[in-house]
């Protein structure tokens, strides 16, 4: 019996098939991401940018983004998904190369507005394209693959880091090949992306969709602010204490791959299994990674077990919540209930680095995990009493 039931959770023949084209999107998508991200933190640090610099800086990405999250749905319809990816694509090859070519807070600032929108069309479009083609039967397995396309490439660009260093001309000449293959791959699939058709979306802002389930969003503005905070000032928290950039890229993509390998599962398992109790436990191992972070002392391996369960409550966060919001609202409100889903996760974005960065600067690497906890354990609390006192 429990054999048939992992046969079950394993069996991704019911997913749509062109799962497997967003994928591909998806794994690029998050390999120039992350790539870029890290290098820029670490070149601002090197170059001597406070926390709280990097954090402002870095906040106006997520600010963009949540902009971008009020037009989407309205560019859907009038151009459909191939289109906006390809432009979004190009126009973050060209902030891109503005970025690392002028290093400057304001000229980072503002092209960190313009990639951040791009961005959000991007990842509206994707996340819109993998709940329209999946159903209650099937969604966690379906955002289970997607996201663990997404995760690899966030996982790759790290490693990408560690392999090669940041030396000379090397990020921007990396950065923009990825941009091509990017682009190489949305047009060898266009015929494809092409065949699948968006139903029909209410075109109101229904701003109500968050109190269909608070708690969803409260928990998707945590991981929010967990994953910018984590992106923007993960890498400074390393170098404080005297970790080389390689390393940093390597034992980020230690942690993020880990993360890969168990979407597919928490994907199926999702489909079978109370979300809201699976919710719970992620932000559970959230305190888990942070509180083990807090006190590893630099100790290499406990740092590298805190980076894997990261890697694994991080990722699976936004698949369950994402999974657990696609089967509670009606297909007419998809498109508009992704975008509110992202913006309320970008909000987080937004204001993740500006507090992490700013209680570093007086805390030191404390500043970074107690105040990851504080949200935390905020968001478990809030999760309970509704739990207790909500009239179904």
């Amino acid at each position: 019996m429990i054999l048939n039931s992992i046969k079950n959770y394993l069996d991704f023949n019911v997913v749509n098939s062109s799962v497997k084209y967003l994928s591909l999107v998806a794994f690029f998508t998050g390999i120039i991401l992350s790539y870029f991200y890290t290098v820029l933190v670490i070149i601002q640090k090197y170059s001597g940018y406070s926390e709280f610099t990097i954090g402002v800086v870095a906040s106006f990405g997520p600010l963009g983004l949540i902009f971008s999250g009020f037009f989407t749905t309205k560019l859907l319809k009038k151009f459909g998904f191939y289109k906006i990816i390809f432009i979004a694509t190009s126009i973050q090859g060209f902030c891109i190369a503005i970025m690392l070519e002028f290093l400057n807070p304001i000229n980072l600032a503002f092209w960190f507005f313009i990639l951040g929108m791009m961005g959000g069309l991007t990842w509206m479009t994707m996340d819109t394209w993998v709940n329209v083609v999946s159903n209650n039967s099937n969604r966690g397995k379906s955002i289970g693959i997607y996201n663990s396309s997404v995760t690899t490439g966030l996982a790759m660009g790290p490693l990408i880091v560690g392999l090669f260093g940041i030396s000379d001309r090397g990020p921007l000449i990396i950065c923009l090949l990825l941009i091509f293959l990017k682009i190489g791959v949305l047009i060898s699939i266009k015929k494809y992306v092409n065949q699948v058709s968006i139903p029909d979306q209410s075109t109101k802002m229904k701003f109500s969709i968050i109190f269909i389930s608070p708690f969803i969003f409260l928990a998707i503005f945590f991981a929010g602010i967990e994953d910018s905070a984590f992106l923007s000032l993960f890498p400074a928290f390393m170098i404080n204490d005297f970790f080389s950039e390689k390393q940093i890229g390597i034992y980020i993509f230690v942690g993020g791959i880990f993360g890969v390998l168990c979407q597919p599962f928490v994907g199926a398992l999702s489909d079978h299994f109370n979300k809201r109790l699976l919710v719970f436990a992620l932000l559970l191992a959230h305190v888990s990674w942070l509180i083990l972070l807090k006190f590893s002392n630099s100790n290499e391996i406990l740092i590298v077990i805190a980076l894997m369960i990261s890697g694994f409550a991080s990722t699976s966060l936004y698949t369950v919540t994402l999974a657990y919001l696609g089967e509670r609202i009606n297909v007419s409100d998809i498109a508009f209930a992704t975008s509110l889903f992202i913006i309320i996760y970008e909000i987080g974005e937004y204001i993740g680095p500006i507090i992490v960065g700013f209680n570093m600067n007086f805390f030191g690497n404390a500043g970074f995990t107690n105040t990851l906890l504080i949200f935390a354990f905020f968001i478990i609390i809030f999760g309970i009493f509704r739990s207790l006192f909500h009239k179904k």
